[in-house]
């Protein structure tokens, strides 16, 4: 449809703003998010109408020619609508978010800023609609560049320089994978357009080698265990608007990527292969929220969280997989439907937080949540927001979190009813895992929400804080509205994304479900030795709250109306006095603090954890006393110390070594090419 190309020139638009006169830097920002906030509302649009007719009306299909260069195809289905939808809808609120935020930046490369962030916009578009091996790579290239810009933005930070580069070599890894992937499938067919992959004849062993390559390089975008080292620090060190951008849509392009693989290009004829995705997700959730547990600074905190709901995404994918593989397609669809929503409620949960940690950064100076605390009295609608959003990541009760875990629940079940002795080892496995992780993620966020907004304040950095502007803060409401509105409405999200699979018109042919196209998708999965799958359809749980709704929010008004009359008449029915503390006045240094709130979790996983400390002695303050001390406590990433130090450490002493055949002689240089060109021919004659 033209308007998605009228998108893609919005972001074309923006990106031009690079271009701007120096003089004109704020009328350049303003052009720029506006023109980014434009292109992904009617992405928005179109993609959604799109997913919404289950494929009908025809997004795009065409080809571009770049003469001597080959040519570039762009083609979508409906495996690329909720990821395109997902990319428009945060598009569109972070750039109104970015409108005020990225002011700050001015006169510090704020029309780079503005550029980069319409480039990576477009960037991902790009990938999502591409329809051949050479569009995806360099789209796929464009958005790895873009965003090592976006991340290295504060490049005067020299953390920010050495996380963005350690972004740029991971990142680069994976590509490499993705390209080998690639290679493999191009030369089994002639041809590098995915239709033409998707007709691959290759023999068991070559898919699977494919298989492990583009799960390599998915897996590492996406941030799952232990290929995640990027992400911790990436984050922090970019602005706020681009980690939620990052978080929210970035990693999900990974995850269409790694879908588009399995079900048109390789299939999922093995058991293995879902057995390995389940695993590595069901890790990466455990130990993501653990660390995010352990963090003091309040974006690394949501980066583990990132980490740990990609587990689940990836979780409910393996899940699909291995129910797939067992020829119970219909029952796979719980869980590949499970996979999408939470990928879309996800992008909704991390895109809120995130801008809601930008907030706090802006008000505060500060990212460590240990100097915080009070924040709730100065930043009320903030808070209220941030509230929803952490409710949601913990999986509550009418917010969107529940949705996508509570089917990735149903899914496990299902897995368990219908698979053999050692499948359900398995899932007994992944249920313990996901329960630590749900009881884990409620901790993690009790504890950012309590130390940040709650208590009193800590340091005078919180004494100056104030509220948002507008569009920050008009960012944050539409975010926590859509969280709730998809906790207590999950269905039309549910039924969107079970047509994904179960449409007709372009979806490609390894995607289909014949079965459930032939029975035309009724939304209701079938009893399965007794018990009823509770979800999208007829007599599921979340209808019935439709039927509920009034009377729950009717309570929820009583409650509330009780709060603010006891607030009111809080002087006639409330007296206040200093509580008791053995004769001295309390301070807000006796308050928990957010180390010691997750102290009692660090002792129990202390043997997976393995924290340091350290005990530093200050001046001496005065004749009678001994030196002040000060402790510090830090919990390493052990894949970063196990795994990764080793290999650089490693790469190092090779690269010293090969310096010794680098004698500086042209005569040596001529000699080694010689010796190289003999090597050929005798290899060519063999």
């Amino acid at each position: 449809m033209d308007l998605l190309f009228l998108s893609l020139g919005l972001f074309l638009l923006g990106t031009a703003t690079i271009l701007w006169p120096k003089r004109f830097e704020p009328a350049a920002h303003y052009v720029g998010m506006i023109s980014a906030a434009a292109g992904s509302g009617v992405l928005f649009c179109v993609s959604g109408l799109y997913l919404v007719s289950a494929g009908w009306l025809r997004l795009v299909n065409g080809w571009l020619a770049f003469g001597s260069w080959g040519s570039y195809s762009l083609d979508a289905d409906l495996w690329s609508a909720p990821f395109l939808v997902i990319t428009g809808l945060a598009g569109f609120i972070i750039s109104l978010y970015g409108m005020d935020y990225a002011k700050r930046y001015r006169g510090n490369g704020l029309r780079a800023l503005a550029g980069e962030w319409n480039l990576f916009l477009l960037s991902m578009v790009m990938v999502l609609v591409a329809g051949d091996a050479f569009t995806f790579i360099l789209a796929w290239e464009v958005m790895a560049l873009v965003s090592f810009l976006l991340v290295n933005h504060e490049s005067s930070k020299k953390e920010t320089v050495s996380a963005a580069y350690q972004y740029m070599i991971m990142t680069h890894l994976g590509t490499a994978a993705i390209l080998v992937a690639f290679y493999i499938l191009g030369s089994s067919v002639g041809s590098f357009s995915f239709a033409a992959f998707s007709l691959n004849q290759m023999p068991p062993d070559l898919r699977h080698i494919v298989f492990c390559f583009a799960f390599a390089g998915f897996a590492l975008k996406s941030g799952l265990m232990p290929l995640h080292v990027w992400l911790p620090n990436a984050h922090p060190a970019a602005p706020s608007h681009v980690s939620a951008l990052m978080s929210g849509v970035m990693l999900k392009v990974a995850v269409y990527g790694f879908g588009r693989f399995v079900f048109q290009f390789t299939g999922i004829d093995t058991l293995w292969q879902g057995v390995l995705v389940i695993s590595t997700g069901l890790i990466s959730a455990f130990l993501g929220v653990l660390y995010a547990n352990m963090e003091k600074d309040v974006k690394r905190i949501l980066a583990y969280s990132s980490v740990e709901n990609m587990g689940i995404i990836f979780t409910a994918f393996g899940c699909g997989m291995i129910l797939k593989y067992l020829d119970m397609e219909s029952l796979s669809l719980v869980a590949f439907t499970a996979a999408l929503v939470h990928a879309f409620t996800h992008s909704l949960m991390k895109c809120l937080l995130f801008m809601s940690a930008g907030c706090v950064m802006h008000a505060t100076g500060s990212k460590n949540i240990e100097i915080m605390g009070g924040l709730a009295k100065k930043m009320p609608w903030t808070a209220f927001f941030t509230l929803i959003g952490s409710m949601s990541l913990a999986s509550l009760p009418f917010t969107g979190g529940l949705v996508g875990e509570w089917l990735t629940l149903q899914s496990l079940y299902t897995l368990a009813v219908n698979g053999n002795d050692e499948i359900r080892l398995l899932v007994v496995f992944g249920l313990i895992l996901l329960g630590f992780t749900g009881a884990l993620a409620l901790g993690c966020f009790v504890r950012l929400f309590g130390i940040v907004f709650l208590g009193r304040c800590r340091s005078k950095a919180v004494d100056k804080a104030h509220e948002q502007p507008f569009f920050m803060v008009l960012a944050l409401g539409i975010e926590a509205v859509l969280i709730v509105a998809v906790g207590v409405f999950p269905s039309p999200l549910v039924a969107a994304m079970e047509g994904v699979f179960i449409g007709v018109g372009d979806m490609p042919p390894a995607m289909m479900f014949d079965h459930w196209s032939a029975m035309g998708g009724s939304g209701i999965v079938p009893m399965v030795d007794g018990y009823a799958l509770l979800w999208s359809g007829t007599g599921n749980i979340y209808d019935q709250m439709a039927v509920y709704c009034p009377v729950i929010f009717a309570i929820m008004g009583l409650v509330l109306f009780g709060i603010c009359y006891l607030s009111v008449m809080g002087n006639t029915l409330v007296r206040r006095e200093v509580t008791w503390n053995c004769g001295t006045y309390p301070t807000a240094r006796q308050q928990y603090s957010a180390t010691g709130f997750s102290k009692p979790l660090r002792r129990a996983f202390d043997f997976i954890l393995k924290p340091r400390r350290e005990k530093v002695y200050l001046e001496k303050e005065h004749d009678y006393f001994g030196h002040r001390v000060r402790f510090n406590l830090f919990v390493p990433d052990r894949f970063t110390d196990r795994l990764y130090h080793p290999v650089e450490h490693f790469m190092v002493r090779l690269s010293s070594t090969l310096l010794m055949i680098q004698q500086g002689s042209v005569r040596l240089y001529i000699a080694y090419t010689m010796i190289a060109m003999v090597v050929v021919l005798l290899w060519g004659v063999m």
